[in-house]
């Protein structure tokens, strides 16, 4: 929990409600041994202590599940800038392989080459880009 009072309104003052809820929770725990208490008082604080430690677990999985979108918006970018990094030189590459494949054959093959490695390579630019809009 929280060991001074200036760590507690730090987290206070950061936005951390989850600690809050969670030293809340252990007030509560402590006042329950109390001898003193009726049975529809103790009732009542075993159910909002585990009202707050319910809303703890809740920020703590919202915090946990905003991490894990991070990571994976990191990990895409990374990833995208790799692979706009390396673009360039991959269609270079290809149309230099387009060109030799075309000069390898004669007129008609060589065309007809031509056209289908042509024809695929905008099949797979588009099925990429699908699958670029389709992760976004």
């Amino acid at each position: 929990m929280y060991g001074n009072t200036y760590e507690r309104e730090r987290a206070r003052a950061l936005g951390d409600a989850s600690g809050e809820y969670k030293y809340q929770a252990g007030v509560l725990k402590e006042r329950l041994k109390s001898k003193d208490l009726t049975p529809a008082e103790r009732a009542n604080m075993i159910a909002a202590e585990r009202e707050l430690v319910r809303k703890a677990q809740k920020i703590a999985l919202k915090r946990a599940v905003n991490k894990g979108a991070e990571k994976i918006e990191s990990d895409l970018s990374d990833t995208m800038k790799k692979l706009q990094k390396d673009y360039p030189t991959a269609q270079e590459d290809l149309t230099s392989l387009q060109r030799e494949l075309k000069d390898a054959f004669d007129s008609k093959t060589g065309d007809a080459v031509q056209e289908w490695l042509v024809t695929k390579q905008a099949d797979s630019m588009r099925n990429s880009q699908d699958d670029l809009y389709s992760a976004w």
